[in-house]
């Protein structure tokens, strides 16, 4: 027979009981999620440098390169609201459907 994990108190109450695994897989989960936004961060800055150093290398000016960042930002971003509009509409659509 298992004894309990005597639990120390907190100031926030845990969705998952200390010493298991889903406690463990949890944690996990929040590494892996800290290390992916540090990805996705050091990835943009290195594209970022990388199309000005390019821009500059063949002579774009610095103001037409911003302003080609700046587009390309904006495509994206529009492509993202896009698509969770799309997922709004598809959880409603849904939400709809199970009421009836």
């Amino acid at each position: 027979m298992k004894t309990p994990i005597p639990r120390e108190p907190s100031d926030k109450p845990s969705a998952t009981a200390p010493g298991t695994r889903a406690g463990e897989r949890a944690s996990s989960q929040r590494k892996n999620n800290n290390r992916m936004l540090r990805t996705i961060l050091l990835g943009t800055v290195a594209m970022i440098a990388g199309v000005l150093w390019l821009g500059e290398q063949y002579g774009v000016e610095r103001e037409e390169t911003l302003n080609l960042l700046a587009a390309s930002a904006g495509f994206v971003l529009i492509l993202v609201a896009t698509g969770l509009l799309g997922a709004g509409i598809i959880w409603v659509v849904r939400l709809l459907l199970r009421k009836r």
